[in-house]
């Protein structure tokens, strides 16, 4: 299940849940996200936003408003909430949320379980067949050229471009192959490779912090590129032992794998990142039709598009709780950019997985 994002019209931003929660679409193949992203680039060097926060769109709404309960979160009570979150290892979106997330999980330590959850494609059939059935169609190069914006110079030009994505297709080491399976992930091999060893960092580590140290450490300092050679070094500065995820590596990934490919497809989850609490989405679906694009979580009502900003998201955290600690009553400070008084999680999260 590999997502890429819409394309948005420039200075526009979700105006709904729904929007929010959809921003990707079903694509079957890394070369495909490669080549619509190549026909839709000059929309995307234009730039757009996940969530678009204007300062003070993320402070709290009058609380008399009239909401309905598609516009009220609230988490089934328990004696320690969980959260999962979806992602793939260099999504940018996924990795802003790592970001988002890691003061809820500073403030919230052990209290919650705060899970990464991660989105692969497992490669159904014959090779060849799943390439020449889940790529573009050429003889439809007329019209990708027409909507390219200058990227495609012509019909030939299409044709040569798509006949190589399907022959890179075909390329088994573009894939993580465990037995007779082939696994990818959004960004291929490499991704999928880093997805089962965060899986595993996360699995051997008792002290969930040096998970936290270990993914803003490979996201700061390894690429898609190089994860494979970079992962160790900054493993061992966060107090992992690499031993112990080598091991998990090469013993559980398919195991691993198909329990996230089970879960995601369980959960129809849509895209990078997706939030659950316990059994729950957030943000929730707001119907279309509602007057109101508020979120309404406890006694607090919230604009829409502070939905995934880290306050926000541990106050709907914390509507999880049988007996909520006092850590719920403090109010998590959103870093702010020098970019328009926009908090970062906003100003980050303008772009796109590719």
């Amino acid at each position: 299940m590999i997502k890429t994002k819409k394309t948005i019209k420039k200075n526009s931003s979700p105006k709904t849940i729904k929007e929010l929660n959809k921003i990707y679409i079903k694509v079957p193949l890394v070369g495909v996200i490669l080549f619509l992203l190549l026909l839709v680039a000059a929309s995307f060097a234009a730039g757009f936003s996940l969530v678009k926060i204007k300062s003070g769109d993320s402070s709290t709404t009058s609380t008399d408003t009239k909401l309905t309960s598609d516009n009220i979160f609230d988490a089934d009570d328990t004696e320690k909430p969980e959260l999962d979150f979806y992602v793939m290892s260099f999504c940018p979106y996924g990795n802003q949320m790592e970001t988002t997330l890691r003061p809820v999980f500073d403030l919230l330590g052990d209290k919650v379980t705060i899970k990464p959850r991660y989105i692969f494609e497992k490669i159904e059939g014959d090779l060849a067949t799943y390439c020449k059935n889940s790529s573009p169609d050429a003889t439809n190069c007329a019209t990708y050229v027409k909507n390219s914006n200058g990227q495609l110079k012509d019909v030939t030009d299409c044709k040569d471009q798509i006949a190589a994505m399907v022959k890179k297709c075909n390329n088994e080491s573009q894939y993580l192959k465990i037995g007779n399976n082939l696994y990818t992930s959004l960004h291929g091999r490499i991704e999928a490779n880093q997805d089962v060893r965060e899986l595993c960092a996360y699995n051997v580590a008792d002290n969930k912090k040096l998970w936290w140290d270990f993914v803003k450490n490979v996201n700061d300092n390894c690429t898609v590129q190089n994860a494979d050679t970079c992962w160790e070094e900054q493993a061992t500065k966060a107090g992992l032992d690499t031993n112990k995820i080598t091991e998990c590596f090469n013993k559980d990934a398919a195991t691993l794998i198909e329990a996230e490919i089970a879960d995601t497809t369980k959960n129809k989850i849509s895209g990078s990142p997706t939030l659950m609490i316990g059994s729950k989405n957030f943000p929730p679906e707001i119907s279309k039709t509602s007057t109101d694009q508020n979120i309404k979580i406890g006694k607090e009502v919230f604009t829409l598009a502070s939905a995934r900003t880290s306050n926000v998201i541990k106050t709907a955290l914390c509507t999880g709780f049988k007996n909520q600690p006092k850590e719920c009553n403090t109010k998590i400070e959103e870093a702010v950019a020098a970019t328009n008084g926009q908090p970062a999680a906003a100003v980050a999260a303008g772009g796109g997985c590719q």
